[in-house]
């Protein structure tokens, strides 16, 4: 369960060095901070049968820091570059686009050390003078303040994801436990969750709540009770659990998953049906006679639904939906044949282009599509006109080395202006043309909806990638009209991206849903940087299932001559 607090301490490590103008280390550790934050294994589960130097990015020398770290709560190496650096770094880089040669400035010519100095020396207009500053950027970064104190505390799906599987797997081992799983916004596959809360049906209850009040994780309890207890684990997070007997387990899974709105509007329904629901079943109004809450499935039966699935029940026409028997038949990751947006060490990423492909076949998946980084994003190494030669030509070695097909491709960034900086010709010469915004990020909603719009008229344009530019915790979408923009896809049969780095998850569930009223349709990727990242297209079909999508919808649930045709218009 320590995944995210030995990422957060490497990714540390990688800005304090870079503080100190370490050349070269600080790009290992980043390296090995992203990887460990996105496993789905336990890092402790990996530690203890010798595979940390298996981790993409983990060498001997991280491998022996994590270990001690995993053994003694401790690691001196930090504790000591932290007395070598007085800046909190930690709160300062919460703030968007505040980067670690920002801070080594803010804190060499003002002082800054924290949250606090710098807001003081933005109330003092001090920032605005400063080189490379202004007053845009000390704007900006008023406005990351505030977003970060406005912002509740909430944990990536992808973060609390090891944590759930640990848990479960922990839990079904004990013989005294019948049943357990989780419930709430982690249930219905929400992007990020504030807490974690599982049900479990046990005849020892007392013995289910010292178990779980004594997991070695455990850094406070918050409540211990005989059938319900709280803890907060040493990251933070709030995990509640509850014992329920057989008879309740549906009924509370259905209360306990949510969301609230969906579970007032079921309420409703069973009372015009005569019968009244909480978590402790479906009753008869009059006589309070028990009729269902077994299962999730017996109270949606008894109630004249459909099942509804989870990530659907937002109260967004769900349950009137499920009356008519109209619910969409949502995709499943079985149903996607392969995987869309993926970088090498062409541009930006880990790997090289037959590594990334030899993955991608070893996932039994039938396609990748590489679209490496191309024009001015401000990264090391992107694609050049010149360099666009040879990268074509590796694409088309490592066709002949892999049994998947491989389409060539770039992310070629969208300009202020609307254009991109490659010509239609050229771009008529790949097979995927994803185009994103990355620079230039705070424009009006209309010149963003006019420069977006503008690039999708105008350009062979396959897929517009990560289309509102969000990145969870840190920064908000795009000042967008998404209308306009989900129009002009449509009328130009480009493909909206549903990216699944746990960062973006982007087009949300709810913008995937309006997209998809509005005709829109789908491209699921990865946006791959690492060999690692691969299978992140899992949590793209989270949001896609959350926006009520179906096989129909997504380009890559076509047979693949069908993908290939629809490319190539």
């Amino acid at each position: 369960m320590k995944n995210s607090e030995v990422a957060a301490i490497l990714s540390n490590i990688a800005d304090i060095l870079e503080l100190q103008n370490v050349q070269w280390k600080p790009q290992a550790y980043r390296k090995a901070a992203q990887v460990i934050e996105t496993l789905s294994e336990d890092i402790e589960d990996i530690w203890k049968r010798g595979g940390l130097e298996k981790i993409p990015g983990v060498g001997e020398h991280i491998a022996a820091k994590i270990e001690e770290y995993l053994k003694t709560g401790k690691l001196a190496y930090y504790h000591k570059l932290q007395k070598e650096v007085k800046i909190n770094l930690e709160e300062l880089k919460g703030i968007p686009a505040l980067g670690p040669k920002k801070i080594k400035l803010l804190y060499q010519k003002l002082g800054v050390k924290n949250l606090q100095d710098l807001e003081k020396a933005i109330k003092q207009q001090k920032v605005q003078k400063l080189s490379g500053f202004g007053e845009k950027t000390e704007q900006a970064l008023a406005e990351g303040i505030r977003f970060i104190k406005t912002k509740p505390k909430r944990f990536l799906y992808a973060a609390a994801l090891p944590i759930v599987n640990t848990f479960l797997k922990t839990f079904r081992t004990y013989p005294f436990i019948q049943q357990i799983e989780v419930a709430g916004s982690f249930r219905r596959a929400k992007e990020t969750v504030g807490d974690l809360d599982f049900l479990a049906v046990s005849p020892q209850p007392e013995k289910v709540m010292d178990q779980f009040t004594t997991m070695k994780d455990v850094k406070e309890i918050l409540a211990k009770g005989t059938t319900k207890s709280s803890v907060r684990l040493s990251n933070g997070l709030q995990i509640d659990l509850r014992v329920v007997n057989d008879k309740q387990f549906g009924s509370a899974m259905n209360y306990f998953i949510g969301s609230k709105e969906h579970n007032i509007e079921l309420r409703k329904l069973a009372l015009s049906k005569g019968c009244t629901l909480s978590e402790y079943g479906l009753f008869t109004l009059k006589e309070k006679k028990w009729i269902a809450g077994k299962t999730e499935n017996d109270i949606y039966q008894k109630l004249g639904l459909q099942y509804i699935e989870p990530e659907l029940r937002e109260n967004q026409g769900e349950i009137a939906a499920a009356q008519k028997k109209n619910l969409p038949h949502l995709i499943t990751v079985k149903d996607l044949h392969g995987v869309f947006h993926n970088h090498s060490t062409w541009s930006d990423g880990n790997n090289s282009l037959l590594e990334m492909a030899q993955k991608a076949e070893e996932l039994d998946i039938k396609f990748i599509s590489f679209n490496d980084h191309f024009g001015p994003i401000g990264i090391t190494n992107p694609l050049t006109e010149k360099r666009l030669v040879g990268y074509l030509k590796e694409i088309e070695s490592v066709r002949k080395k892999v049994g998947i097909r491989v389409f060539s491709g770039v992310e070629i960034d969208i300009l202020k202006d609307g254009t991109l900086p490659l010509s239609a010709k050229r771009l008529k010469e790949l097979d995927v043309v994803i185009a994103s915004v990355h620079l230039a990020i705070k424009m009006p909603a209309a010149e963003m909806t006019k420069r977006v719009c503008s690039a999708m008229e105008n350009y062979p344009i396959n897929i517009l990638g990560h289309p509102t530019d969000r990145i969870l915790n840190e920064r908000p979408p795009l000042n967008l009209n998404l209308d306009s923009v989900f129009d002009t896809a449509k009328r130009n049969s480009i493909f909206l991206e549903i990216n699944g780095s746990p960062s973006r998850m982007d087009l949300s569930g709810e913008n995937v849903r309006n997209a998809r009223a509005a005709g829109c349709q789908f491209a699921v990727s990865a946006d791959a940087h690492d060999l690692s990242h691969l299978p992140f297209y899992h949590l793209g079909v989270n949001m896609a299932r959350r926006g009520w999508l179906e096989k129909k919808d997504v380009l890559n649930c076509r047979d693949l001559k069908k993908i290939e045709k629809v490319l190539k218009k």
